[in-house]
């Protein structure tokens, strides 16, 4: 501790003697603003957050000051009063001045007193010029699409294009290569680098001659993140990282759960480098998969949860917050695809206890509804339709819950009535905690096990039965 206090008191004592600036002052004078609110925004992964505000007068004169340092990142300049906006980088120089125009915010920027933002508008006006040499090669190549849908492509007119095309891209590629080698420490070259694809080399050859497949997309997943520099922090408040991280967790990677685990984990280790990384990576993919509508990638959550918000590890998360995670997933752990079924024991319409992991069939259908449910109406049908089609060629069996244990009348003449001859059960008293172990928060939900009461799909459509189980048989 006494040495902490020293080292600040040392720190202090070498600021105030090179006369360091606390804090941020930028100027701007924006020729034809008008007056008004002008807002001052950050990036934060995929969203934009106000950090401060003032008012432009009446000649687009306005301040932008504060007594704290700004985070560094990529921030917005939004204007009055269409919300036209501009960028600037926030990097440790944070006290300088910006003359621009209104109309041509790019082309007409000056930065005094801060070279990071000198040489990013200084990219943004190459980008602006090669923009301007390919728009009219692209036009030329929609011309000769329209005159000839089919076979343009083949012209030696469409490849000359192309090569035009290729020759701007190329210009764009080396820009940012000297870029990156004259300046390696600027914000920009990380957005360079963080935005860049992996190089992928030419696949080896197998003993046979062949090529394996799989190379190219193996290659690109292994070395996807290779250009990233994790203890960089600022890259979290730049628009580049957020759109990285979505694309190789729901893109790049196969969606199962076993393989987006995996990745995850190496992600997430990776990110340990920077507090702000690792806290938005955790924080992105768990709420991603907490609410992914593709099936099984629950598992995801949970195991977020468990090795990250469970440990202790979400620091930015509150003790209630880790609590309602924490249970959640314990919640939704109890039915994960694979896993095998929570036991259900219950009584039927007349008394006797009927066991779910009792049930001798190649299948089982777990079925939750309410015969007062108008959902549950349209979709019971479906049920009773397809097991009486199947259940002797598929081998299956209904094990039919009823949710609604205040009207127990309506579900026995409903039964009858639509001579529903499967296992039907209930438990009114919830003893048997069905609704908790099965994550029953509304009705109808369908599970399908296997014979040996593994869940194979869940929450699935009635019509999607047969398929599930023709497919099962056919993996299996």
């Amino acid at each position: 501790m006494r040495r902490l206090i020293f080292t600040w008191l040392l720190l202090g004592s070498v600021s105030m003697a090179f006369g360091q600036k606390k804090g941020y002052q930028i100027d701007f004078n924006v020729e034809g603003c008008q007056a008004g609110k002008v807002v001052l925004a950050y990036y934060y992964g995929d969203k934009q957050y106000i950090k401060d505000s003032t008012r432009v007068d009446d000649k687009g004169k306005f301040v932008f000051k504060g007594d704290a340092a700004l985070d560094q990142g990529i921030y917005i300049v939004v204007m009055p009063p269409d919300n036209k906006y501009f960028e600037i980088i926030i990097d440790d120089d944070q006290f300088f001045s910006v003359t621009s125009a209104f109309a041509t915010p790019i082309k007409s920027m000056k930065i005094t007193g801060n070279e990071e933002n000198i040489r990013f508008y200084s990219y943004l006006r190459f980008l602006n010029d090669q923009k301007t040499k390919s728009e009219p090669v692209s036009k030329q190549m929609e011309e000769l699409q329209k005159a000839d849908s089919v076979g343009f492509r083949e012209s030696p007119e469409f490849k000359k294009l192309q090569e035009k095309l290729s020759a701007i891209d190329e210009e764009v590629k080396e820009y940012k290569n000297k870029f990156i080698l004259d300046n390696p420490q600027a914000l920009l070259t990380k957005v360079f680098l963080t935005s860049k694809d992996p190089d992928i080399p030419e696949a080896p050859k197998n003993e046979d001659g062949s090529i394996d497949s799989t190379f190219a997309w193996r290659y690109f997943k292994d070395h996807y993140w290779d250009n990233v520099d994790f203890s960089d922090e600022r890259i979290i408040r730049t628009p580049v990282y957020h759109s990285k991280l979505e694309r190789f967790m729901t893109k790049t990677i196969y969606q199962v759960p076993d393989s987006v685990i995996k990745e995850a984990t190496l992600l997430v280790e990776k990110t340990k480098k920077s507090k702000e990384l690792f806290k938005y990576t955790v924080f992105w993919i768990t709420s991603h998969f907490e609410t992914s509508k593709q099936m099984g990638m629950d598992a995801v959550f949970v195991h977020m949860a468990k090795n990250y918000y469970m440990t202790g590890q979400a620091f930015w998360a509150d003790s209630t917050t880790v609590a309602k995670i924490g249970e959640r997933a314990q919640k939704l752990d109890y039915s994960l695809i694979g896993k095998v079924a929570p036991n259900l024991i219950m009584p039927d319409t007349t008394g006797k206890f009927e066991i779910l992991h009792a049930i001798q069939k190649d299948y089982t259908i777990a079925y939750f509804w309410d015969p007062d449910c108008g959902h549950c109406k349209k979709v019971t049908p479906k049920v009773k339709e397809f097991y009486d089609a199947f259940k002797d060629e598929l081998g299956v069996e209904v094990y039919a819950v009823n949710t609604n244990a205040k009207e127990r009348e309506d579900w026995l003449k409903y039964i009858i009535e639509n001579k529903l001859n499967w296992i039907n059960v209930e438990d009114p008293e919830q003893k048997t905690a069905y609704k908790y172990l099965y994550d029953i928060y509304s009705t109808p939900v369908i599970y399908l096990l296997d014979k040996d009461k593994k869940i194979i799909a869940k929450r699935i459509g009635a019509e999607d039965l047969e398929n599930f189980i023709r497919h099962h048989k056919k993996k299996s």
